[in-house]
């Protein structure tokens, strides 16, 4: 499925994805919630199925980029 040298073509990615997302998720809370733009933390359970939602779709998203490029690179 992977090969141990492709691994860091998925952490990367992930992990970059994974931040990126969760500030925005973040800013999306805080404009519901407060109606302006700021990076206020939700409450930690809220903030636990931010991060559980944001890592899977991330994930996805990792994944299927990677699949694509090696598709498209043959």
């Amino acid at each position: 499925m992977f090969e141990i040298n492709n691994l860091e073509a998925l952490v990367i990615p992930f992990c970059v994805t994974l931040f990126f997302f969760y500030i925005e998720a973040l800013i999306h809370y805080n404009m519901g919630r407060y109606n302006e733009i700021k990076c206020d933390l939700p409450p930690a359970h809220e903030n636990r199925d931010m991060i559980i939602i944001i890592g899977f779709f991330s994930l996805l998203s990792t994944i299927t980029t990677y699949y694509l490029e090696q598709y498209f690179s043959k």
